[in-house]
């Protein structure tokens, strides 16, 4: 029922699409389709060719084409063809004195867009899908609170509810030998279950953009076969941003074997550097998710979702020209998303102010925090999520002309008209 968006197919159709195809001049083909024909030299009235690239088409979006074949994912965004010029806008024959609108089919206008722009539609997104956005978020985030929550109970019973009385040697280490395993276990929860959360989210905000609501049920179903590799690209993805700090910590086991006033010292400068290298490394494939979620290419003549490198590889051609302004706005993400969580944390923290702490009621206390959490990682998560996938469409649409495509998939046209594409008062 969610048509994708799938890769070029030089002189065929897409898959599922309406027949005909886009090769070389499909933009040409497609007008015709529709009616609309190239002006003749001299003549007036008609379209300015777009200077993005070329895309073949999605699935007819009233639902005569199927989805996407081979990949068997709905509401993929297709690959660019590689070495066309970027984003350019349509525009009026010059002299006709008529200025096209902003479309917006969905949570965003179908053209770059702006900061407040990007937040805007991330908090549209999850107003116009609290079941699939809030709602899921909730679940995962109870879940795993209280997997983390059973688990330190379990290790550190004794010591919350009697946090006065003592422990001896053996105890010590008892408690200690079951800790660190419970702590592996609960981390290992937590970053399974946010990973999978961030992919499904990443889908619902694919089809908010086309101006489509998912429910909890259609958005796992969009996303679940993309799901294992999205675990496999976050561990990768990790060890590349890390790598410069696990040089560090090498070095350090090095140095503190070596010994040493000059090793100590430039150990610290190693420490210096690999903190750049890191955040500029986070930066280049900070976009690989919602790529490899949103994303097909083309196998055998078949669509299929991309690979794990791929989506890297997507993700740093998308930054290279502006990594600056994705630093910014990921870096205004997360400082949003962090004052949100401590706006939440101020309820939870009434007990402290009247003058009441851990050690009077310590079950209380940690009831509170395990709830502050979830109310924290029910709102920050989707939030993090679809402003992240609607910056990855942002770059897109301005290296790739992707507003094309997704005004084709929801079935509009760039001047709002979202019949012939004709502007008004055109015959």
């Amino acid at each position: 029922p969610y048509p994708g968006w799938s890769p070029q197919q030089p002189g065929g159709a897409a898959p599922g699409g309406p027949a005909g195809g886009w090769s070389s001049g499909g933009w040409d083909q497609s007008r015709a389709q529709h009616g609309w024909q190239q002006p003749s030299p001299g003549q007036q009235g008609g379209w300015d060719r777009p200077a993005g690239p070329t895309y073949s088409g999605p699935a007819d979006p009233g639902g005569q084409g199927g989805p996407a074949q081979g990949g068997g994912q709905g509401g993929g965004y297709g690959q660019p063809r590689y070495g066309q010029p970027g984003y350019g806008a349509w525009s009026s024959v010059p002299g006709s004195g008529w200025r096209a609108p902003d479309v917006k089919p969905g949570v965003i206008p179908l053209r770059p867009l702006g900061v407040t722009e990007i937040l805007d539609g991330a908090i549209t997104t999850i107003r116009r899908n609290l079941a699939a956005m809030l709602g899921l978020s909730a679940i995962v985030a109870a879940a795993t609170q209280i997997v983390s929550a059973a688990l330190l109970a379990w290790v550190f019973g004794e010591a919350i509810t009697e946090p006065d009385l003592g422990l001896s040697d053996a105890e010590a280490l008892d408690t200690l030998a079951r800790g660190v395993p419970a702590a592996l276990i609960g981390w290992l929860v937590t970053v399974v279950a946010t990973v999978f959360l961030t992919g499904v989210l990443t889908v619902v905000v694919g089809q908010a953009v086309l101006g489509r609501d998912l429910s909890i049920g259609e958005a796992w179903r969009e996303s679940k076969g993309r799901l294992p590799r999205l675990l496999g690209l976050t561990f990768l993805y990790t060890i590349i941003y890390l790598s410069p700090a696990i040089v560090v910590l090498l070095l350090g086991i090095g140095a503190v074997a070596l010994g040493g006033a000059a090793a100590a010292v430039l150990l610290g400068l190693a420490g210096l550097a690999a903190i750049p290298v890191t955040i500029w490394l986070y930066v280049r494939y900070a976009l690989s998710t919602p790529a490899l979620m949103l994303e097909t290419t083309t196998a055998d003549g078949a669509s299929r979702p991309i690979r794990v490198f791929e989506s890297l590889r997507r993700s740093a051609t998308l930054v290279r020209t502006s990594w600056w302004r994705v630093f910014a706005i990921l870096l205004l993400i997360l400082i949003i998303t962090f004052l949100i969580g401590q706006v939440v944390a101020v309820p939870f923290g009434v007990p402290s102010m009247l003058g009441t702490n851990a050690a009077d009621d310590p079950v209380t206390w940690y009831v509170l925090n395990t709830l502050a959490g979830i109310i924290s990682a029910t709102i920050t998560a989707p939030f993090a999520a679809a402003a992240t996938a609607l910056l990855y469409i942002d770059r897109r649409i301005r290296r790739e002309g992707l507003d094309l495509e997704l005004a084709r998939a929801a079935g509009v046209d760039l001047h709002g008209r979202g019949g012939s594409g004709a502007p008004p008062g055109a015959p």
